[in-house]
Formats: C-alpha cells, sequence, structure tokens
C-alpha cells in the first residue's frame, strides 16, 4: 500500500491529493491550458474546502493562468483603461498607490490575496502609518478598481477590497472631526487680526473673500480680473484651478479645470466688503509691482499672486491659515479678560461653511444660498454647510414663543 495515497487513519486520498513528507496535504491540477497549479493545507479537510472552491471555480470559468499576476500588474492594466475621470484626480490616484500600495502590498498574487489581506492591510494603514479615513478612501478607489478588472476578466470570484473600507470607518467614526463654522466671536476675531499691519496683512484679501463668498479654494485661486464685473458688482464662475503635487521632489503641476458641476457655473453677488477686497488686492500688486508671472491652460491675469506673480498652492494657503490660528491664540492667552480657551485651526474649507452658516443665520433664503455656492439642492447645503450656533437656537426657539403668545 502506498503510504502516500492514505491518511493515518486509512482514507483514500483523491485524484491529484498527496500526503507530503512532513504531514501536510497538497492539491495538484491543471488549468484548460494544461499549466499545472498546486495548493498546500495542514489537514485533508482543510485541502477538500479549497479543492471545492478550485472546482467552483473551474465550473464558473475563473481563468487561473493569470492567478500568479500581482495587484500591481491589474493596477497597470486599470491606469491604461480608467477613463471618466479628471485627469488631476487620476494623477492623485496613481501617486497615492504608488506610495503606498506599490512597494510592498502591490506585489501580492492575485490567487493569495483575501478581504482580511486587505481588511489589515487598511488597519495598518491607520494605526502604524496615521492615515485617516478620508486617506485610506482614496487608496481604495484604485486598489478596487484594479481588482474590479480582474473579477471581470474571470481571474478573482469577487472583489476582496468590498467591505473592507467599511471597518475602517467604522473604527474611525467617533473620532472623525467634522468640519464647523467659525462662530460670529471668532470671526471677528480672525478678521480684525487680518486687518492689523504685519506679516499676515497681506492674506487679507484672499481670506477676506473667501469668507464673504464662499467660493471653493479652486475657484478663488483660479479668478481672474475677466471674471470680475464691478460695473454689476458680480462674479462669474466658470472653471476651477486644480493644483496637485507631482510627488518624487518634483514640486507640483496645476490645470485649469471645468467647474465641480453644472450647478457649479454661477453668477455670485459681490458684497462691498469683497469688491474692497479686490481693490485691495490690486492695489497691493500695484505698489509692490507684482505682475501675473502664471499662464496656465492658456488662462493668466489672475487676482490672487504671491509675491513672485505665482497664483496660490491649495496647501500653501491652508497652511498660512493654520499659521495665523496660533498666531492669533498666542495673543489671546496675553489677553486678562480672553474668554476662548483655544482658537480653532482654521482652513480653506472652513471658510466656505462659514459662509454657508452666516447666510443661514441671517434668514437668507436657502435656495439663493445654495445657488451662489453652486450647490445641486438645498440640502447639501443645509445638512453640509450650515451649523447652528448657541445664539441662533435661541433666537429660533423665541419665536415659537411668540407665536404662540400672539395666537393666544
Amino acid at each position: 500500500m502506498n503510504n502516500n495515497r492514505y491518511t493515518q487513519n486509512k482514507t483514500k486520498l483523491r485524484k491529484g491529493e498527496y500526503k507530503r513528507p512532513n504531514g501536510t496535504f497538497e492539491y495538484r491540477w491543471k488549468d484548460k491550458f494544461g499549466k499545472n497549479h498546486v495548493v498546500y493545507a495542514k489537514t485533508l479537510s482543510e485541502l477538500r474546502v479549497k479543492e471545492d472552491d478550485i472546482t467552483r471555480d473551474i465550473l464558473d470559468g475563473i481563468d487561473f493562468s493569470k492567478l500568479d499576476s500581482t495587484i500591481n500588474d491589474y493596477f497597470e492594466i486599470w491606469k491604461k483603461i480608467k477613463i471618466g475621470i479628471r485627469e488631476t484626480t487620476f494623477v492623485s490616484y496613481v501617486r497615492t498607490y504608488e506610495r503606498y500600495v506599490e512597494p510592498q502590498f502591490g506585489k501580492m498574487k492575485l490567487k493569495n490575496i483575501s478581504y482580511s489581506d486587505v481588511a489589515l492591510f487598511y488597519t495598518n494603514l491607520s494605526v502604524e502609518k496615521g492615515l485617516n479615513y478620508s486617506s485610506i478612501r482614496n487608496i481604495n478607489k484604485p486598489l478596487s478598481g484594479a481588482l474590479d478588472i480582474a473579477v471581470k476578466d474571470g481571474v478573482l470570484r469577487y472583489n476582496p477590497c468590498k467591505g473592507a473600507l467599511h471597518e475602517i470607518h467604522r473604527q474611525n467614526s467617533d473620532d472623525t472631526e467634522a468640519v464647523r463654522a467659525l462662530t460670529i466671536k471668532e470671526q471677528k476675531i480672525f478678521e480684525d487680526f487680518l486687518a492689523k499691519p504685519g506679516h499676515f496683512h497681506v492674506y487679507r484679501p484672499i481670506f477676506t473673500f473667501m469668507l464673504w463668498t464662499g467660493m471653493r479654494v479652486g475657484e478663488v485661486v483660479g479668478l481672474r480680473w475677466d471674471d470680475i464685473d464691478f460695473e454689476n458688482n458680480e462674479i462669474s464662475v466658470n472653471h476651477t484651478l486644480m493644483c496637485y503635487d507631482i510627488g518624487k521632489g518634483k514640486g507640483s503641476a496645476y490645470k485649469i479645470n471645468p467647474p465641480k458641476t453644472k450647478s457649479s457655473i454661477r453668477t455670485v453677488p459681490m458684497l462691498p466688503k469683497v469688491r474692497e477686497a479686490l481693490l485691495e488686492a490690486k492695489e497691493y500688486q500695484r505698489l509692490l509691482g507684482i505682475k501675473c508671472e502664471s499662464v496656465i491652460d492658456g488662462y493668466t491675469d489672475f487676482i490672487f499672486l504671491n509675491c513672485k506673480g505665482k497664483v496660490f498652492h491649495h496647501k500653501k494657503l491652508n497652511f498660512k491659515l493654520y499659521s495665523i490660528s496660533a498666531a492669533i491664540n498666542r495673543e489671546l492667552q496675553k489677553e486678562e479678560n480672553n474668554d476662548i480657551e483655544e482658537f480653532p485651526r482654521i482652513h480653506n474649507h472652513m471658510l466656505r461653511h462659514t459662509f454657508a452658516t452666516r447666510m443661514r443665520e441671517a434668514g437668507a433664503d436657502m435656495k439663493a444660498t445654495s445657488d451662489m455656492m453652486g450647490h445641486e439642492g438645498i440640502l447639501i447645503t443645509l445638512k453640509t454647510y450650515t451649523d447652528a450656533s448657541s445664539e441662533f437656537k435661541h433666537r429660533e426657539i423665541s419665536l415659537l414663543q411668540d407665536y404662540i403668545e400672539k395666537a393666544m
């Protein structure tokens, strides 16, 4: 009796099953192209579970000839056939994948990858690398896209990325800090600080403009003087300037894109404060002899420029806002009657959020606010961009009391 064809309890092995010298088991088979394959297991029962999966894969037409392909192999295919996304978004996905997936995880063969592998990979990015949910989501998009192609090619039965991102979202949901608006008091402190002479005063025009128009940062940095109608006090929003890092120390790249959505093509009324900010920017540039040096996709004569006559990068504006927030905090700590424990860390999107909230508090029509912000509907504006301050809630509930008193 051939001992390799029987287990210790005399169970006869099936065709293709073998007992190995170390006591483990293996199963060998050929695909439709005649290529040999083998899987291993510690026990016979575990091996036969794998055999059942293989049989099911064969019946479903899984292409075993490509199972030795790596995730990186299919990412290269994804890059060649991916359409329907903006170039800047595509570049961002590629750069993120090359940084976090390609060096190690991307080298895994398709035949070895499982849901738990992806889930553990994302957990490692969160715990070990300190990436937030938003960053991991941007990694998931190209990774899942590449594996989707493997599924459609018949190489994988299912996409192992499916559901893995949800685990990270659930783990981090309690720690996610929602974007909030500045309170009226915080807004006044911010604007008063920018009005003071000093290092940060030069940023007063652009941040005042963002705060009082609610425009997206890409729309603001891409704004040209041709987009301003001083006669009718209107701002035409018809394009956006995308900024992204090329990576590997090669600096940044800029591209003009159409607005985010059809609703983003709009006209924004210009408040006196916004008009003053524009004129202040023009006068500052005239005094210092600053002229626009940026020409991007045929667009030039941009409004907001740095000291070198170049357009602002989104991230650098954020970094400047962080510095301003820290400087304000230092000043507040010196005041004896200060009742603000810590001034918030402002970023670009916070200014847009603040605009929407002030409009809501002022009782402005939400349809008009939604149109000015370039939203497709008022629900987006109400749900995402407006906060309810304590003062506003007290004022609103007082309306109920007035109504009841008049009715009674």
